[in-house]
């Protein structure tokens, strides 16, 4: 498997662009899958750079209803068949974060999908575990069984869809972790793992049981948490044994630091640009 980071929030290679979003090529022997298309056509530059193409794809996977993870939707290119978009139905729910010092609130939910691509079929998945291919799965609605990993708590949906929203806390059920079985384990792809990267991860490991998770690619939403929280989740990761950890986007610099210390070699810096076979 070779995974190409085509969006992320750090660059450290020369005519490259980063931005705030993730979006990962991911290639098998005989599968393309584009997870996320970031906020704005910077994948594209990248994918461009990297002289990778977009095309012949197997699939498109968008994470969660949030701009940084759907925004590059409207920017792909044109394609010559009709290629699947694998979404959580919930991921089209208007969204908000909340300021929790001044309490102001901003959408941070899906724009202008009426300018999605007309080749992109809409598959709107539900709860659980959805099989897309063979070896490939999309789980979501993801239970909150890990004592340190509440619902998050500043983020809101509108439950009515209506021109005078009434907000409820967003337990963030849309999102989705990309699951690919491969000879060495279980490759785990998320986008932001708000419900928590160790919920995600027990969850995978409830609907695979005694399978070996081999790698997890992710932004794991530790930016701004305590550092209580973020030992406690290195500590649960290391009793995973995982082999290959890239921490990636909303991570937070000062969390990716701390797994790097904790796990060495075994957790992989990547920013844009970067390209990694497992």
């Amino acid at each position: 498997m070779k995974i190409s980071i085509l969006t992320e929030n750090t660059v450290y290679k020369r005519g490259f662009l980063g931005e705030h979003g993730l979006s990962v090529l991911i290639g098998t022997e005989d599968k393309h899958y584009l997870f996320d298309t970031g906020q704005s056509n910077v994948f594209l530059h990248n994918a461009a750079r990297l002289k990778l193409s977009i095309k012949e794809l197997n699939g498109i996977i968008l994470s969660h209803g949030h701009y940084d993870h759907c925004g590059g939707m409207e920017n792909l290119p044109q394609q010559d068949k009709e290629i699947p978009v694998y979404i959580q139905q919930k991921a089209f729910e208007k969204k908000y974060t909340e300021n929790l010092k001044t309490g102001e609130l901003r959408y941070i939910g899906i724009e202008n999908i009426e300018n999605w691509p007309e080749w992109g079929k809409l598959h709107k998945l539900q709860g659980g575990c959805s099989k897309i291919s063979e070896g490939v799965y999309l789980l979501s609605e993801i239970p909150y069984i890990t004592e340190f990993e509440p619902f998050p708590k500043a983020f809101w949906k509108d439950c009515k869809q209506s021109t005078q929203p009434e907000l409820i806390v967003d337990t963030m059920e849309d999102e989705q972790l990309l699951v690919i079985e491969n000879t060495q384990g279980l490759c785990v792809f998320a986008g932001c793992a708000h419900p928590g990267i160790i919920n995600c991860l027990r969850y995978v490991q409830s609907v695979f049981p005694n399978t070996h998770i081999h790698s997890l690619v992710a932004g794991m939403h530790l930016k701004g948490c305590g550092m209580e929280r973020v030992q406690k989740t290195i500590l649960a990761l290391q009793e995973m044994e995982i082999d290959r950890i890239i921490p990636l986007h909303c991570t937070g610099i000062r969390a990716i630091a701390a797994i790097r210390e904790a796990l060495g070699s075994s957790c992989l810096l990547a920013g844009a640009g970067k390209q990694i076979e497992f």
